[in-house]
């Protein structure tokens, strides 16, 4: 009994002893993995303090400024369609470095792009020009409406300096035949087969191509006086202009354009007092089997931009 009571306390000695063992191993273990945990947290503190840092460096002044335009304008705020002169844009870069330049034409009011200039390296402090006349290789020519040019300079839209004046500009496709004073007297019908509109100006006043095209007549008549017709460039109607002096008119078969001076307001051919008596004929052409139709409206809106 004695011996079997001995064996029993060996026993539970032993177990209790690997108890204590397993115990302080699981200690130790959750020391391990807590300690661990610390450090790993110890580290990812210091990996975002670091990033803080860095992102705050970059903030102070690591970014890549803005490029900017000292000064930029355009020459003129309204063109004509195939008028001798476009716009000319001109802009200088401010800073001292040199960039890669892409101009842009957009219409204002929208994101459309109308025409593009790759320029290239363009030096800083130095004066540039652009000269376009409207025409799109696409296209043919831009719709009516008002249109800006833009800067970029590596990609970046540049911002306007304090010195930039007007970057934009209004196209037409016709302007007003007459230059000065005037006012409007009979019409289209006028009950005696009136074909055309009278513009009542002082005599001498210039008369000018209300669209480009090519001088198609120029004659005298006893009714038209000096009289040209010229062929509207791109539209397949004809522009007849009358009762003018018989100097200054250009010579059958010249191109004009828009806005060139092609005669002078008087009252020859059958006219009572000085005017211009303006028709606009329709496909193909005046008595090539077109048509006058009336020049009103059309004159009355060229008249509002010109």
């Amino acid at each position: 009994m004695r011996t079997l009571d001995h064996d029993r306390a060996s026993r539970g000695r032993r177990l209790w002893v690997t108890e204590i063992a397993v115990a302080t191993a699981m200690l130790l273990g959750l020391a391990a993995v807590l300690a661990g945990t610390d450090e790993a947290r110890a580290a990812a503190g210091s990996t975002a303090a670091g990033t803080e840092r860095v992102a705050g460096s970059s903030r102070a002044g690591g970014d890549v400024p803005r490029p900017r335009v000292r000064a930029a304008r355009v020459d003129r705020r309204r063109i004509i369609l195939g008028a001798r002169h476009g716009v000319a844009f001109r802009f200088e870069l401010a800073g001292k470095r040199t960039r890669k330049v892409l101009v842009k034409v957009v219409r204002v009011g929208s994101r459309k792009v109308h025409k593009r200039f790759r320029l290239g390296r363009v030096a800083a402090g130095k004066r540039h020009r652009i000269e376009w006349s409207g025409r799109t290789r696409r296209h043919g020519w831009i719709p009516r409406g008002k249109y800006a040019f833009r800067v970029f300079a590596d990609g970046r839209r540049a911002k306007l300096g304090a010195r930039s004046g007007p970057i934009r500009f209004r196209f037409y496709k016709n302007r007003f035949p007459i230059l000065g004073g005037h006012g409007y007297g009979d019409g289209l019908g006028a009950g005696r087969g009136h074909q055309g509109q009278d513009l009542f100006a002082r005599c001498g006043r210039p008369v000018v191509a209300a669209r480009a095209g090519r001088v198609q007549v120029r004659r005298y008549q006893s009714a038209a006086g000096y009289y040209v017709v010229v062929d509207g460039r791109g539209t397949g109607q004809d522009y007849v202009y009358m009762h003018m002096s018989r100097r200054g008119r250009p010579p059958q078969g010249a191109r004009v354009h828009a806005g060139e001076r092609i005669g002078t307001v008087n009252d020859t051919g059958r006219a009572t007092g000085c005017h211009l008596h303006f028709e606009l004929w329709t496909k193909p052409g005046w008595y090539e089997g077109g048509r006058a139709k009336s020049p009103t409206r059309a004159l009355r809106r060229w008249d509002g931009w010109s």
